[in-house]
């Protein structure tokens, strides 16, 4: 090439120099509020997990890039972090490494933000936080009061996996396979607890029917929307009612096999069921309930060949005098909700075994079954009301006290937070928030008498509720009452979330933030969200897997991203995982996407610089060439117009897999494009040079949201000025003919 020495590519170098710059002109500070266009991206709030992985790697590259391609369309842009800090997985950190769990989040915070912001991720890094500091938390805690208010937490007991050995609750992934305990390796049980619960079925309905307009908004992927679906469980039938064959009474009934009723061989309810107290009247029977809500049952007798069955000892009259038995058991929650149900043994498999269990004939129609009843349609959710309490320390301490005398007492939001006490050490036995005196004595907020408070604290799931929210919260205003956070300008300019960027489990997370904000909706402070939706649009990504499994430590495939980036730098690693795969797909990784990426900037580097050089040499020489290249210098404007309109296009639609393949398409029309020219007339002439150049801008701006640090970077170099705060995006060519 001219005998030009091309300029080596060095990943380290350029990244410190970009994010230097960045840091210096406050590149990725939260615009002020203003009446051009905004949108708020809303990245996934990882677990304090003590190291990034590259699930986050793929996750939050997805979601840069968005950012910065709307950034340098000219948007303000809201693109914030949080981390999820309360629950298990830092608790069980903690007890591994023997410190207290708010040492281990502190110090696992501190570790995986030096590692995103190596990556060069473009988040407002002011607005970041900790669901466990205390000023975070209290959002748990009003928002626990304020549904409590509602009627939408209520206290109820709830199914818990318990260890005598420990006397303790378990997580279900503290359970090992066989039903062991994960501490002491002894056997585990199913037992009923006092809870507190989310009332979420009051707004399923509502879910469910907002999805088709989610759909048809075109910005929900069906990843996403499926995933919601998942959730919530629906099952469409009929119901129809049954009488009490003592007379005393009628339950309605569900099934999904309307068109067979006459093989109903039984009816089941669930022993959460409103009126199961009634149903269970019976001598023995009120016994054998109170014992399977409290006394439990092996965990690993879930399934129909095993889970408990209590027979009610009443019957259920259908046509002619013909009755069916009602059963009581937990198998009915998991398949249709808190509701009863006939059981159809010819159409269902669980239903089967059952009836085989209690000796019931499964096979052929019943003149005197349930056909010919009236009917209608109905539907059911598995989705249910859920415990939001766990016996454990590391987690949002619930407002609640107890008062031998004015009995389960709120307490007053003027006086949260309730501080959780950060010099505790868990063990995995019990609960040591319990064992806390200073903690647990209080006094009555009614009367003033001795209490004690709530010792359970609530889950991380309840956090995430609001998780969506802190960021749209200047930092300045984060020590403000809540109640003043929520009436500032700030939260209906940027909320809905334009797009929710997270990994393909988030949908329990996103269905239960889409119940709590229409909940708020209806409250109050969140009234100005009329379709009650938080997200706009939701991208749900795959995992990345290694040799066709999830990447696990235990497995030992895990790929460490801070050895990828010591290798090749921040640019290669990001543009490979947006580079193996569409978002939709699992990414298989493998060294050759690294590879390739790599390859890709190194050529990308080295010949920008070496045409620059050319460009210049050649300016000095004089030696006139004659022009007749003109027609490739259209076709390669066209060329270039046609990346920025199919490169535009998928990054609005979050298709960076796609993007970042016509990003190299172009490069090699760029190659061609000499290649052809020198092929015609020799060498490069003055308006060729010029066309090359304004080209290779074009890429640099074009690579901008994929490998920012090195597309500035040659941005700058060839001819842009360094002061500028933006990249901006390319348009296409006027002056190029369609």
């Amino acid at each position: 090439m001219n005998g030009a020495t091309p300029t080596p590519y060095e990943p380290h170098a350029i990244e410190r120099r970009r994010q230097a710059a960045w840091r210096e002109r406050d590149a990725f500070k939260t615009p002020s509020l203003e009446r051009q266009p905004h949108l708020y991206i809303k990245p996934s709030a990882p677990f304090t997990s003590g190291n990034v992985h590259m699930g986050h790697v793929r996750s939050y590259s997805i979601g840069d890039a968005y950012a910065r391609f709307r950034r340098a369309r000219g948007d303000s842009v809201l693109f914030a972090f949080g981390f999820d800090a309360f629950g298990l997985p830092a608790e069980l950190g903690a007890i591994a490494g023997g410190e207290s769990p708010s040492e281990w989040v502190k110090r696992c915070a501190e570790h995986m933000t030096g590692q995103l912001d190596r990556l060069g991720f473009s988040f407002d890094w002011e607005r970041s936080f900790l669901s466990s500091d205390v000023v975070m938390y209290r959002w748990s805690q009003w928002l626990f009061l304020t549904l409590l208010d509602a009627g939408l937490v209520y206290r109820g007991t709830g199914t818990v996996d318990w260890c005598d050995n420990c006397q303790t609750t378990l997580a279900s992934i503290q359970v090992e396979p066989g039903g062991t305990c994960w501490r002491c390796h002894g056997p585990v049980r199913l037992v009923e607890l006092p809870q507190w619960y989310l009332r979420i079925s009051a707004f399923l309905e509502e879910n469910d029917r907002r999805l088709e307009e989610l759909a048809d908004g075109g910005k929900w992927d069906e990843v996403a929307l499926a995933s919601q679906r998942d959730v919530l469980g629906r099952v469409d039938g009929v119901e129809l009612e049954l009488t009490a064959a003592r007379g005393d009474g009628a339950l309605t009934v569900f099934t999904p096999y309307g068109d067979t009723l006459e093989s109903a061989r039984f009816v089941m309810m669930s022993p959460r069921h409103p009126d199961v107290e009634r149903w269970a009247s019976e001598a023995g029977v009120q016994e054998q309930l109170e014992q399977l809500r409290s006394g439990g049952w092996e965990r690993s007798s879930r399934e129909a060949e095993t889970i408990p069955v209590i027979d009610s000892r009443r019957t259920l009259l259908v046509a002619g005098a013909a009755a069916l038995p009602l059963l009581i058991s937990p198998l009915v929650d998991a398949r249709f909700g808190v509701t009863a149900v006939l059981g159809v043994p010819a159409e269902d498999r669980a239903d089967e075994v059952i009836a085989r269990r209690l000796g019931l004939d499964v096979d052929g129609a019943d003149e005197g079954a349930a056909a010919g009843l009236p009917t209608r349609p109905a539907v059911r959710y598995r989705a249910a009301d859920f415990t939001i309490s766990r016996q454990r320390s590391w987690g949002t301490p619930i407002p609640i006290v107890y008062c031998d005398g004015c009995g389960v007492v709120p307490v007053p939001r003027e006086r949260l937070p309730v501080k959780l006490p950060l010099d505790l050490h868990p063990t995995g036995t019990g609960n040591p928030l319990a064992e806390a005196s200073e903690f647990v004595n209080t006094t009555c907020p009614n009367c003033g008498g001795p209490a004690h408070r709530e010792t359970d604290t609530l889950d991380g799931h309840f956090d995430a509720l609001w998780l969506w929210v802190p960021a749209t919260v200047p930092p300045e205003s984060r020590e403000e009452p809540l109640e003043e956070i929520l009436a500032l300008p700030d939260l209906p300019y940027w909320l809905p979330s334009e797009r929710l960027v997270a990994g393909s489990d988030s949908g329990n997370f996103v269905f239960d933030q889409r119940i709590a904000t229409k909940a708020l909706r209806d409250i109050g402070p969140l009234a100005f969200l009329t379709d009650g939706e938080p997200f706009a649009g939701c991208l749900f990504h795959e995992m990345v897997i290694r040799d066709g499994r999830k990447m696990s430590k235990h497995l030992g495939n895990v790929v460490d991203p801070d050895e990828l980036v010591e290798r090749y730098g921040a640019d290669t690693v990001r543009l490979a995982v947006l580079y193996a795969a569409s978002p939709q797909r699992s990414l298989n990784w493998s060294d050759s996407a690294v590879t390739r990426a790599h390859r890709f900037l190194t050529q990308v580097w080295e010949y920008s610089h070496m045409k620059l050089a050319q460009a210049e040499a050649a300016g000095q020489d004089g030696e006139h060439v004659q022009d007749t290249s003109e027609h490739l210098r259209l076709r390669l404007a066209k060329w270039s117009d046609t990346a920025v309109v199919k490169i535009t296009e998928e990054l609005e639609e979050l298709e960076m897999h796609s993007a970042v393949r016509n990003v190299m398409r172009l490069f090699d029309r760029i190659k061609d494009f000499e290649k052809r020219v020198i092929a015609r007339q020799g060498r490069l002439g003055p308006a060729d040079q010029e066309a090359l150049l304004e080209a290779l801008t074009l890429l640099a701006q074009l690579l901008g949201p994929f490998a920012p640090h090195l597309a500035e970077e040659l941005w700058i170099d060839l001819g842009s000025e360094e002061h500028s705060a933006q990249m901006p995006w390319p348009g296409v060519s006027s002056q190029v003919p369609a």
